[in-house]
Order: C-alpha cells, then structure tokens, then sequence
C-alpha cells in the first residue's frame, strides 16, 4: 500500500528544481518545517541526555516525554540507546527491566521503520542489542529472559529464555 505523503515546501522547491526523469525526493523533504527543528534536538536528548540522567524514574519520564510509549514501573537502565528515528515504533510493557548499555534500533540504510515491542514483564541484560530489521519488526513476548550482550533480531514467544549472538531460545519458563 502506497501512501502519498502530503506536499510541504521542501518536496515542492526539489519538484521545481529538478528534472521530472529523477527519482522522487527524499523522504525527510516530507517533514514539517517544525519537525524539521525539533528533530536534532529530540536526538540530543533522546541520545546524549536521558541515557545518563542517574535517576531511572525521570529517565523513564523524559523519555516518555520524547513521545516512547513505555509502560508502568518500567526501569531502563543508565547508556540505553531507544532509537530516535521512529520513537513512535518503540513499545515497552508494564514491568520491564532494561539493564545498562542496551540498544534499539528500528530503522535502517535501505530499511523502513519497523516496530519493536517489548510485552509485559520481560528482562534484556546489559548491551544487548534489539535490532528491527524485518518488516514485521520485533515483538519480545511476556516475561521473557533476553541474556546479556545478546543479539535480538527475531520475535521471541512468551516465557522463552534467549541468549547469544543472534538470540536463540534455550529454554521455557514454567
């Protein structure tokens, strides 16, 4: 399904100033003139700020604040990076615990915006990475154990134990 994004000035000016035979324009000629401005300075503080505030409550607050949707009594550990690129792909759970260093991405070089969902009372250990790399995106199950320094970038089921590079299940919680 095609979506055509709303004209704004930027995608205008590279329609005039280019060649109809060229490929369409980028997508960030959609953005508002107000994203446009607010962007960098979500970035910073989505990326350079919150992740080293010491109090988890306010990070988990101001993160909300950046527009992630992030459940009730969540904590998310110091030098976690939550991509900033599609805060609005990003959902966490009630009761989740995100241990230090860990990293979500959603988007990349050639890739669209995908969801990545983490469900009610799962655990990630520390620097582990959550990659959404396929369209269907990433979805962690309830209550699911993801080991440190684990690389996820597959769903898992509910009460499944994962570890390794890429995350593989090695057990079922009871």
């Amino acid at each position: 399904m095609n979506v055509v994004p709303k004209e704004t000035l930027f995608s205008w000016l590279w329609r005039k100033t280019h060649k109809e035979n060229l490929p369409p324009p980028p997508y960030h000629c959609y953005y508002s003139l107000l994203t446009i401005i607010s962007m960098p300075i979500r970035k910073w503080f989505s990326a350079v700020l919150i992740p080293t505030i010491p109090f988890s409550n306010l990070r988990v607050q101001c993160y909300r604040w950046c527009g992630y949707k992030i459940g009730k009594n969540t904590f998310i550990g110091m030098r976690c990076y939550l991509d900033d690129m599609c805060y609005d792909k990003i959902e966490i759970g009630n009761n989740v615990t995100i241990s230090y260093g860990v990293f979500f991405a959603c988007h990349g070089r050639k890739q669209g915006h995908n969801k990545l969902i983490i469900k009610d009372g799962a655990y990630i250990g520390m620097n582990s990475s959550i990659i959404a790399r396929s369209e269907e995106g990433v979805v962690i199950g309830e209550n699911v154990v993801v080991g440190a320094c684990s690389l996820m970038n597959k769903s898992v089921a509910d009460n499944s134990i994962v570890v390794g590079v890429p995350a593989k299940a090695i057990n079922k919680k009871e």
